[in-house]
């Protein structure tokens, strides 16, 4: 046992111990190990958004507590990194970041610029994930760009089309305007917004007027329909009429349809292509004509089919034209504005109702999204939903509550998987298109053996490049951080593998930890992927986390000011405070940063390096080694009740702790473990045995002193090994120190085996009942000094203990404990049930009278 600095100094300790974890490779997995023996946790590989938040302090740390139990439970952990670097995050930073614009440049040359700032972007999150202790294996880190994530994700795709579960299709696909890509469901959400409700006047073939309300008459040019609900008596004689669309004069049918509401607005409804999901499933359902006049950009264009005869207009065409020419190159808002300037002139504009409505915008960008009609690449997803329930149900959700959210995305779906995106730094498909003759536009895959492939640069098998047209689409990047467990198993089923032995090692994983608010995408899409590949779940166990909010309990954001930087944060108060913040939030709550919290962990480190700093003091006078709890109990070097009631509380708290990390729940465990070392070993434990420890009072045998002794260490040797998960660096420098011979052989703390096992410990029953009260006497004792406003130091010259009378024989309990007892309440005397009466009080427990008298303020 070498000596303990005086004090911590988090700075430099926290940087000693990660270095020499790095060089020690203390959490490195073993591949030549079984199955059996590992524990895989497939890690949220982050996106590289160039903004390192407390989001990702407060979740990774969370998954890093339970990786620490299980390696110190005796598990092989696979515990990776990953980075996810492709894709329209990646884009929009370098966009920012580098004042450009993608499309205003060559192709490779943005693609390179991408490659330089992920890799600036990553260097950022390695070190403050090193920073913080993630017991990640480094030498599994991996890109979702790089050559061998390609490979795997290209795949995927492959044996995806192969089973009929890939397809291109020319069909209406959500559009975002500002990034000028397609996206998927998920990656949608709605945001309430203040708009118009307008009444627009319609006309019939006989010139009677229909008013119709709508939000987007900038569209009425797109206008292929009008509708009213089948049981709306005010329009039953339009059935199979016509309306004139107003402006630009077009003859659109007009029938009936059960989803149209009869309350809202005048109940007849216009449906254009495409101004809502509600305008596809009529187009596809009433077999509807189909008008685009929306580019990539969202503006408003290729309307000449206003007036050039395609779709007749009752209007002259000259007039048309010109309202067409007004119109053309304006954004959806501006064209809005345009189109009701112009029907306040003609008289056709009625009445305008300012509402709230629900727009569906891009989660990136933000941008209302508009619906065009263009080829994407899609897996099939809407006639599976039943499966992936099953496979959601096969899982174990941490909490229970969460899978709930998976269900309810699972059973709303109304779209299949858009895979493909518009952009450039991404996953490209394996796939060319044919120009042979007799099969123009065959879809040719590349070979397995060939991947990765850019098609823009390499060829498929047997084709010149005059041959062939490369597809030019790139993966979402959900395609490819959907196969992570497989990114690290290296392949996609025990068929198509890089290293089928590596795969059946890693595949499925143990544990997914992530955050809620990606279990519609992330977690969704992993699930459908293994499904699709490998009949399996992904993981046979998934933790979500909740949010890290700011401390008024709202969002972190640089607009309101309210951005907590992790890196300043662990800086100032030390890693091991910052983790101790992350694991007071339980499973799946969002939780705000709050500095009490954070002084609550300060709190706690201090009082675990002071605890520890007391108990080195008397270490050293064991006279043998202790060897565990159990084997000193049997050997009868624990002979005091007091010390066999802690370790029976010790061996209770480590049973707890053990089921609760089992159970993923952090938080309790931890909770468990801080309240025994508060309550138990330092309030009451430690206060009861220093005179004995110290062994400087008359009475105190040699074996009442062991007993005391072996039970701190005991204690506090236990007590580091339950800490050492949520609090690394601490732990490491006390246990090097105090017990430096253990430490020597298990080469770390945090090393494989280490976590206390319950059979080690015992538990006696009377010594527990005996504690209890004990505890109850000193408790109502300081209770006494503290209503009668004297030093807790101060001493009794009478401690009276009374049973009450439907706890009578309790006293005999605290009798057992009679030394210890005197000495932590300094009382000349103890007296039990003399007879006498004393001015005192009732246990809060209602089990004893304890009355006292206190000696004069010169004792």
């Amino acid at each position: 046992m070498s000596t303990l600095p005086d004090k911590y100094e988090h700075k430099s300790v926290e940087h000693k111990w990660q270095q020499f974890w790095d060089e020690r490779k203390t959490y490195a997995w073993d591949q030549a190990e079984s199955r059996q023996n590992s524990y895989v946790i497939d890690t949220p590989p982050p996106t590289v958004s160039g903004l390192l938040h407390m989001g990702h302090v407060f979740s990774y740390t969370q998954a890093d507590i339970v990786a620490r139990y299980q390696r110190m439970k005796g598990k092989n952990v696979f515990y990776p990194i990953g980075f996810d670097d492709n894709g329209l995050p990646t884009e929009r930073l370098v966009e920012k970041t580098k004042n450009v614009k993608a499309v205003d440049m060559p192709r490779e040359q943005f693609i390179t610029l991408c490659q330089e700032v992920v890799q600036e972007a990553e260097e950022a999150f390695r070190a403050l994930f090193k920073s913080v202790a993630l017991s990640v294996d480094w030498a599994q880190e991996y890109q979702t760009i790089s050559a061998r994530s390609r490979k795997i994700s290209q795949m995927s795709f492959i044996d995806l089309y192969r089973k009929d579960r890939a397809f291109r299709q020319l069909q209406p696909t959500l559009w975002d305007p500002a990034d000028r890509t397609a996206l998927a469901q998920a990656d949608v959400e709605d945001k309430e917004q203040a708009s118009v409700m307008n009444d627009i006047v319609f006309k019939t073939e006989t010139g009677d007027a229909l008013i119709i309300a709508t939000t987007r008459p900038e569209l009425l040019a797109a206008c292929v329909c009008v509708f009213y609900h089948p049981d709306d008596a005010r329009y039953q004689h339009l059935q199979g009429t016509y309306a004139i669309t107003p402006l630009f004069g077009i003859k659109v049918p007009i029938l009936a349809d059960e989803h149209v509401s009869i309350e809202k607005g005048t109940g007849l409804v216009m449906c254009c292509t495409f101004g809502d999901l509600q305008d596809i499933d009529w187009w596809k359902s009433h077999r509807l004509e189909t008008r685009v006049i929306l580019d990539k950009t969202g503006r408003l264009s290729h309307m000449e089919h206003t007036y050039n005869g395609k779709s007749p207009s009752v209007n002259p065409a000259a007039d048309v034209q010109a309202i067409c020419e007004r119109l053309t190159g304006l954004t959806s808002k501006k064209a809005r504005e345009e189109t009701l300037e112009m029907m306040k002139e003609k008289g056709l504009l009625l009445k305008q109702v300012p509402i709230q409505n629900v727009v569906k915008c891009a989660e990136r960008s933000g941008a209302p999204l508009e619906i065009l009609v263009t080829p994407q690449w899609f897996i099939k997803i809407l006639d599976q939903k039943a499966e992936f329930l099953k496979k959601a149900a096969a899982i174990n959700w941490h909490p229970a509550y969460m899978k709930v959210r998976m269900d309810q995305w699972i059973e709303g779906l109304n779209w299949d998987w858009c895979i493909s995106r518009q952009r450039f730094f991404g996953v490209p498909f394996p796939v060319w298109y044919s120009k042979r003759a007799g099969e123009e536009g065959k879809v040719l895959l590349a070979d397995i053996d060939q991947l990765p492939v850019d098609p823009l640069v390499d060829l498929p098998k047997g084709y010149s490049r005059d041959e062939v047209n490369a597809e030019q689409d790139v993966m979402d990047t959900w395609a490819t951080s959907s196969v992570s467990p497989q990114l690290s198993s290296w392949g996609i089923s025990d068929v198509l593998a890089i290293d089928s032995d590596r795969h059946q090692k890693l595949f499925p994983a143990d544990l997914r930890p992530q955050a809620h608010e990606i279990i519609r995408t992330w977690a969704f899409y992993t699930l459908v992927k293994a499904h699709y590949h490998q009949d399996t779940i992904p993981w046979d166990n998934i933790m979500i986390s909740g949010w890290c909010l700011a401390a008024d309990k709202t969002k972190m954001s640089k607009s309101k000011g309210n951005v907590v930087t992790p890196v300043d944060l662990i800086e100032e108060k030390g890693a091991d405070v910052v983790r101790y913040w992350a694991s007071t939030s339980r499973l799946g709550a969002d939780t705000a940063y709050s500095e009490d919290v954070l002084k609550n962990g300060k709190r706690l480190t201090n009082k675990l390096w002071n605890a520890t700093k007391f108990a080195a003091i008397h270490l050293s006078k064991c006279q043998t080694p202790p060897s565990t709890p159990k084997q000193d109990e049997q050997q009868g070097c624990i002979t005091e009740v007091v010390d066999r009631w802690i370790l029976s509380r010790l061996h209770a708290v480590v049973k707890k702790a053990t089921e609760e990390f089992e159970r993923n729940e952090y938080c309790i465990a931890r909770t468990a473990i801080e309240e025994f070392f508060w309550k138990d070993f330092c309030d009451n434990y430690l206060e009861f045995v220093k005179a004995r420890a110290y062994a400087e009072q008359e009475g105190i045998t040699s074996q009442m002193q062991q007993s005391a002794v072996i039970t701190i260490y005991h204690c506090l040797e236990t007590l580091l090994r339950l800490f050492a998960p949520v609090l690394p660096h601490m732990t490491e420098e006390l246990y090097s120190h105090i017990f430096a011979d253990r430490y020597q052989a298990l080469g770390s703390i945090h090393a494989r085996g280490t976590w206390p096992k319950s059979d080690d410990y015992f538990t006696d029953e009377s010594a527990l009942i005996v504690g209890q009260a004990t505890v109850e006497v000193l408790d109502t004792v300081r209770r006494y000094k503290a209503e009668h406003n004297v030093s807790p130091k101060r001493g009794l010259k009478t401690l009276a203990i009374h049973d009450q009378p439907q706890h009578l024989g309790k006293t005999k309990l605290v009798q057992l404990a009679l030394f210890d007892l005197k000495h932590v309440c300094n009382a000349q005397e103890v007296l039990f049930n003399d007879g006498n009466s004393h001015h005192g009080l009732v246990s809060e427990q209602g089990l004893f009278t304890v009355v006292t008298e206190l000696l004069a303020d010169e004792a």
